[in-house]
């Protein structure tokens, strides 16, 4: 009995041939466009689920060097970071300072994000403020805090009467919107005084990385933007920074408030595409998308060969080659030419990602709206993959159709 691994490789050689002698020879043409068909809707996939993870990754503060993120359960992990109207902490203040007192925890930070106009050198654009309790080594979207004196003196243990600093920390992106450098004059809004207040530009650093991009960021104390926002008398923030060294810490952190869950710097990435529903809407969208339009153009480009072609699979079954060496010889050539489609297709992803972020950089100062994580590649020859399972069957159909007397003697 002959070894299944040699008939493997013998139909492994025979289905390689025959692709080489489509690509050189017979339809050079219909086999190009089958590879590129497979590599559009591979490119289509990448690009959209590149969008669908940075959206994942923009429900907590991006770029924050931390280890865990608390946040409201309602808050949508596919949502801006910006919680106007959305559920927040209270007494965020005493939480954050109990958590930091323990020796397992390096520093806690309450942050509170608002969208303000601010006005600098008579330019007025908006940027994204986050308030913080500033600590050493504290990142938030990608903004070094560490120009903002340490702690949150204004807050003055629930008086709101401590010294103001009126420090102010613009991401690089921020500083080129208001024309603003150090130790230039910031104003923002005073939402419940109809005015507004003094901010001096402490620093200017890079700022916004992964979800975030380069958006436009000032820092401040976030004493002193609750009191611009209305949010000193409950003490409210809409998430909650935490480094530590200990996974212990997490379970805690699940106890802090009802209604909240906790999610991992580890965590951030592809994982959380499955914990939001608008992201995983795109991804699963652009997935079935992209299957149909692969399944589309193989099985037609493909289609067509196996139809020029039926006396090959007319003679292949009158010499003994089972239903099941067809099909596997099919789904062997039909797999070269999706992998080969599914390799060009994450390189036209990759394409597709940095095309989307340079077009909207252009209109919106840089923001990034996609990402390109090395898993896609994995990702992207798995859905080739597919492609080739699903169109298989189809394919085998077709060489089965009419007779092999008449298919021969035709």
């Amino acid at each position: 009995m002959r070894n299944p691994f040699t008939r493997l490789r013998a139909l492994l050689g025979l289905g390689g041939r025959l692709v080489i002698q489509r690509l050189r020879h017979t339809a050079p043409r219909r086999t190009t466009v089958t590879i590129l068909g497979v590599a559009f809707a591979v490119a289509l996939c990448v690009t959209v689920s590149g969008v669908s993870v940075a959206v994942a990754n923009q429900g907590s503060v991006v770029g924050s060097n931390v280890d865990y993120w608390v946040v409201p359960e309602g808050e949508s992990s596919s949502t801006l970071p910006v919680s106007v109207g959305g559920p927040q902490f209270g007494d965020v203040h005493a939480t954050s300072n109990r958590l930091t007192e323990r020796d397992d925890v390096t520093y806690a930070s309450p942050v509170s994000l608002r969208l303000l106009r601010a006005t600098a050198n008579n330019t007025t654009e908006y940027v994204l403020i986050a308030g913080v309790v500033s600590h050493p080594g504290l990142t938030v979207a990608g903004v070094n805090t560490s120009a903002l004196t340490p702690g949150d003196p204004y807050y003055g243990n629930g008086t709101y009467n401590g010294p103001r600093t009126g420090e102010l920390v613009l991401s690089s992106g921020a500083s080129e919107l208001l024309n603003a450098t150090e130790s230039d004059t910031v104003l923002l809004p005073n939402q419940t005084a109809a005015d507004h207040q003094q901010f001096t530009v402490s620093a200017v650093t890079t700022g916004g990385q992964s979800g975030l991009g380069s958006m436009p960021v000032g820092v401040v104390h976030l004493s002193e933007l609750q009191v611009l926002t209305g949010g000193t008398t409950s003490d409210t923030a809409d998430q909650l920074l935490v480094s530590t060294n200990s996974v212990d810490v997490r379970e805690d952190l699940a106890g802090l408030y009802d209604h909240s869950r906790v999610i991992t710097r580890s965590g951030s990435g592809l994982t959380t595409v499955a914990n939001s529903d608008l992201a995983l809407a795109l991804a699963g969208a652009g997935l079935l998308i992209s299957l149909i339009v692969g399944v589309l153009f193989v099985a037609t480009t493909m289609g067509l060969e196996v139809t020029t072609d039926r006396r090959l699979w007319a003679t292949l079954t009158a010499i003994g080659y089972s239903p099941r060496s067809r099909m596997l010889l099919l789904f062997l050539q039909t797999c070269l030419l999706a992998l080969t489609g599914g390799v060009l297709g994450a390189l036209f992803g990759r394409i597709g990602v940095f095309a989307a972020n340079t077009g909207i950089s252009a209109i919106l100062g840089g923001t990034v709206v996609a990402v390109y994580p090395l898993e896609f590649v994995p990702y992207a020859l798995g859905i080739a993959l597919c492609i080739a399972v699903l169109t298989t069957p189809y394919l085998l159909w077709l060489t089965s159709r009419g007779s092999v007397t008449e298919t021969l003697s035709s």
